[in-house]
C-alpha cells in the first residue's frame, strides 16, 4: 500500500497502544516519521523501542491531552525534534462511562461535547499555526 506519506512527519494522539500504536506502526512501515502522543509512558517507550530496532525514525511523547496546553507542548515539541509537522491523526480518546442508559440526555451531550473537545478541537487548534 502506498499512502504517500513517506518522509513526512505524523502526530498520532493516543499513539502508544490499540489502534493508534497500529497507526503508527504502518506509518512507520510507509516511510513516515510517526510521533505518538500517549499518557502511557510505558507502552510509549515500548512501542519507540520496537520501531527503532526496526530501523526506524519515530518520536515519543508522554503528556495526557485533557488539557490543552499539553496539546501546544506537543506540537511545538514536535516541531523541535522534527522540524515540521505534515500529518495529525486524532485518534486519543476518553470514555467517562456517561451514556444514555445510564444518565441524562444533558449529561450525555455535556460529555460528548468535552470528548470532542479533548480528542479533536484542541490538538487541531494547536497544528493551526
Amino acid at each position: 500500500m502506498d499512502l504517500q506519506i513517506k518522509e513526512k512527519v505524523v502526530l498520532i494522539t493516543g499513539g502508544a497502544k490499540g489502534i493508534g500504536a497500529a497507526i503508527a506502526r504502518a506509518c512507520a512501515h510507509e516511510g513516515a516519521v510517526p510521533v505518538f502522543v500517549d499518557r502511557d509512558a510505558e507502552a510509549g517507550k515500548q512501542l519507540q523501542s520496537e520501531l527503532q530496532s526496526a530501523g526506524k525514525v519515530c518520536g515519543q511523547i508522554c503528556v495526557d491531552l485533557q488539557a490543552a496546553e499539553n496539546c501546544s507542548s506537543a506540537v511545538e515539541r514536535t516541531l523541535r525534534d522534527f522540524g515540521r509537522l505534515d500529518v495529525l491523526v486524532n485518534n486519543a480518546g476518553t470514555n467517562d462511562r456517561v451514556g444514555l442508559e445510564h444518565g441524562s440526555p444533558e449529561k450525555y451531550v455535556a460529555s460528548c461535547i468535552a470528548i470532542f473537545c479533548i480528542t479533536t478541537t484542541w490538538p487541531t487548534t494547536h497544528c493551526r499555526r
